[in-house]
């Protein structure tokens, strides 16, 4: 059955087992306050850095540095408690000397003496509200905690300079490489652009309307050209028919042609008599060769045929290697002009100086200037031909070169908008640096700097002290409850009744014994009081126990007077 205290049998347990609780009580209370009182002073030196907000309002110059202060002081603590960083500042201050303590040791004995704590405002979970922090070092000696924490706190502060400065010259230094790409890409397509260009320059989409108009006047050009030449192809084949006559003799009773006409016809009959040996024969041949020279020009006008084409051929050439324009083409001009000039009067004068023929020489100089027209006129037409064969294909390759020309300016277009965006970007975050290198954004700042502390912040040796004492009783207090469960006497009334299982009728004050009375209890509040006989109490108990009740133990059983 389970046992039930109360704070009766409590009591009686102390009594009983007084020296029990009193003995640990006292030694673990005497070593736990001595050890207190032997535990070193530790003293923690702390100071405060603000995070003080952006001088300049974020709507004209925005800080390239995004992350909030709370996330920034995780960072550069970090930064801070790095191996080499603790071992620099143990050093230098000697706080944990290298022939004592290991490298590894040191190192971890600092990270656990520095303390940073966040000092926030507002409840808004939102957004960081993180407005100063604490820095501290715990160290025994108050001189050493206070240079260790204000060292910690100089390097808060340097590494987040050069932590934002770092940043805003890296951003800047990212876009001003994007600008330096973008633009040479807008450079190359450009030059491609214009590359295009220059190679399809007959047929851009802004010349078509051009072309087109072009092409309309060259075919009416074309038109009335050909006209020209069938007029010119006319009027040749009749000077054509009428030389020949002339020199046939028909429709003509007189001139060289007549002349020439008979004497052939003479000399055909007379080879029909004689042979060409015959001096007849002979003498007519020769009157024929030299009518037949007579009729025809002279050299000095067929090397003026001869030029006069030439000069012709040399202005065809230059009308289609030259703008109309070039002055090269009019003088071309002029000398086939002046050219036909000295043959129509060399012809005439050939004509005079030979008897008057004036219709033949009429005749041929008029077939000469046709002939020299014609071959004008030819030259003409396949040079507009060639035209609008030429304007046809630039019109048919616009649509094509329209497309690609679309899509590089389109391209063009893309990447200078991403060209200009860049730019700004580059600009603001420029002017973020200058920023950040005037420190007119959010910066750290020390608020109060970390003083020699006057007093120990550890050990709290009252609150300890307390500890021990409830320590103390508790160890005394387990030993006597301890010893009374392994004994396993008997204990007030509550515990015989439960044995008993019955309650009991009469209840007898405790009567001390022979050895209890000669013991000096230490306590007032212990120590019993002089009573009757203990035998003649236990009898008289007994008897007025309840009926059926098991007989109760005697003195002379060896039954403990405590147990009634």
């Amino acid at each position: 059955m389970r046992e039930e205290f109360t704070l009766e049998d409590a009591l009686i347990i102390l009594r009983r087992r007084l020296w029990y609780f009193l003995l640990p009580f006292a030694l673990f209370l005497a070593v736990g306050v001595g050890v207190v009182a032997l535990l070193p002073a530790q003293y923690t030196a702390q100071g405060t850095i603000l995070v003080e907000s952006a001088q300049i309002p974020p709507d004209l110059v925005r800080s390239t540095i995004n992350a909030y202060a709370q996330e920034r002081i995780q960072t550069i603590r970090q930064r801070v408690m790095t191996r080499n960083r603790l071992l620099e500042i143990s050093d230098k201050f000697n706080v944990f000397p290298r022939d004592k303590y290991t490298s590894s040791d040191r190192v971890r004995m600092m990270r656990d003496r520095i303390r940073i704590s966040h000092i926030t405002v507002g409840g808004n979970r939102s957004r960081d509200n993180t407005i100063a922090f604490t820095v501290s070092y715990t160290d025994p000696s108050p001189d050493a905690a206070a240079k260790v924490a204000n060292e910690v706190m100089s390097l808060f502060l340097t590494e987040d300079v050069r932590t934002r400065t770092a940043g805003a010259a890296n951003t800047t230094e990212f876009f001003r490489q994007e600008v330096a790409r973008l633009a040479n890409v807008v450079s190359q397509v450009e030059s491609r652009i214009a590359a295009f260009k220059t190679e399809n320059a007959d047929a851009l989409p802004e010349h078509l309307n051009m072309h087109v108009s072009a092409l309309e006047r060259a075919n009416r050009d074309l038109v009335a050209t050909e006209a020209s030449i069938t007029a010119l192809e006319e009027e040749l084949r009749f000077l054509e028919t009428q030389l020949l006559s002339y020199f046939a003799g028909a429709n003509f009773d007189a001139g060289p042609a007549a002349e020439l006409a008979r004497l052939k016809g003479e000399l055909v009959r007379l080879r029909a008599v004689y042979r060409d040996a015959h001096p007849s024969v002979r003498a007519l041949k020769d009157q024929i060769a030299a009518l037949e020279r007579e009729l025809t020009p002279n050299r000095e006008i067929q090397n003026l045929q001869k030029t006069l084409a030439e000069a012709e051929l040399a202005m065809q050439q230059a009308e289609r290697e030259l703008s109309p324009e070039d002055p090269a083409l009019a003088q071309a001009r002029e000398r086939t002009t002046r050219l036909q000039t000295q043959l129509s009067e060399k012809i005439a004068e050939q004509a005079s100086a030979k008897g008057g023929d004036f219709l033949s020489a009429q005749l041929q100089g008029r077939i000469a200037v046709a002939n020299n027209r014609k071959s004008l006129l030819e030259a003409q037409r396949d040079k507009l031909k060639a035209s609008i064969a030429d304007l046809e294909a630039r019109i048919a390759r616009t649509p094509e070169v329209e497309r690609e020309l679309a899509a590089l300016t389109r391209q063009h277009q893309n990447l200078y908008r991403e060209y200009q965006d860049i730019l700004a970007k580059q600009q603001a975050a420029q002017l973020a640096e200058n920023l950040e290198d005037s420190q007119k954004a959010e910066k750290f700042s020390i608020l109060e700097a970390a003083t020699r502390p006057d007093r120990p912040s550890s050990p709290q040796r009252g609150k300890l002290a307390v500890l021990v004492f409830f320590f103390a009783g508790a160890a005394g207090g387990a030993l006597a409850l301890g010893s009374e469960l392994l004994f396993g006497t008997v204990r007030g009334r509550n515990h015989l009744a439960k044995l008993l299982e019955t309650d009991p009728l009469v209840i007898i004050p405790y009567i001390p014994s022979e050895n209890e009375r000669r013991i000096r209890w230490p306590f007032p509040f212990f120590r019993p009081k002089a009573a009757p006989a203990a035998s003649a109490a236990a009898a008289a108990l007994m008897a007025i126990s309840t009926a059926g009740a098991p007989p109760a133990p005697t003195p002379q059983d060896n039954v403990n007077p405590e147990t009634t």
